[in-house]
């Protein structure tokens, strides 16, 4: 059964792992945790997932507390999960993280926490708002992989963005900014769309361009050097070659 406690951690690094999964939120002060090798500060802006069966680490950081929610897995017999926390089992642990607590949810926390501390003793009122704070979590999280879902992005306006700036250096923060994307959630959903990174997609765009004015016009190496942004004409070449296994003037040559 889900079981809700409000705890202060020790100073000392403690290392273990359990048969349940484990939803840390800072009420005061914060705490260091690591999980497969990713450490971070819990506080009461900042959570930790932690599936079954993860050896993890965590220690407390001056005065500190915590509100910890111990939640059973699915494949334990003896515990009787109703709807609602399978499906929260099955969309919050299927990875360790950690996640940013939304304002409401820190809301709920701290009433939770301030009504567990006036009935210590009641296990039925603290389970109710282990319950409503996993519903509620659930549901945030949801609704993001929902919205990072649905975002696409729309090439023809990042296309026209890259061709109008071909000749100058480009940042992959400014094509997140078009896109009203993170430039971490921009890469990855750019990455996963186009099957190369910003970067490589940019330079690939460069050089199309480059071959364009090497085909077309008579212009010196250096200018189309220029014209396609790269910082020199030694540079231009050394990626042209390794792209077409040409240099720029043998590629004007055979032309």
């Amino acid at each position: 059964m889900l079981n809700t406690q409000v705890i202060q951690l020790p100073k000392q690094s403690v290392e273990h792992d359990h048969q349940y999964h484990q939803i840390i939120l800072g009420v005061q002060g914060r705490a260091e945790f690591e999980v497969e090798g990713q450490g971070d500060l819990v506080s009461n802006h900042l959570g930790c997932l932690i599936p079954s069966s993860l050896s993890h680490s965590f220690c407390g950081i001056d005065t500190n507390e915590i509100l910890v929610l111990n939640v059973p897995v699915q494949d334990q017999p003896a515990e009787a999960l109703d709807e609602m926390e399978l499906k929260c089992l099955t969309d919050l642990f299927d990875k360790s993280g950690f996640f940013k607590v939304d304002p409401t949810i820190r809301q709920l926390l701290q009433l939770s926490v301030k009504e567990m501390r006036t009935y210590p003793e009641d296990e039925t009122l603290a389970r109710s708002f282990g319950v409503c704070l996993l519903q509620l979590l659930t549901k945030h999280a949801t609704r993001q992989q929902e919205r990072r879902g649905s975002k696409r992005l729309n090439m023809e306006v990042l296309d026209a963005y890259i061709q109008a700036n071909l000749n100058q250096k480009m940042l992959v923060r400014e094509l997140a900014l078009l896109a009203c994307m993170s430039p971490s959630h921009f890469f990855s959903v750019f990455r996963e769309e186009n099957g190369v990174t910003p970067n490589q997609y940019i330079t690939r765009r460069r050089l199309e361009h480059a071959k364009y004015l090497l085909e077309c016009t008579g212009l010196p190496l250096i200018d189309v050097s220029v014209q396609t942004g790269f910082s020199s004409q030694s540079a231009f070449a050394n990626v042209f070659k390794q792209y077409n296994n040409l240099t720029p003037r043998q590629y004007r040559l055979k032309q």
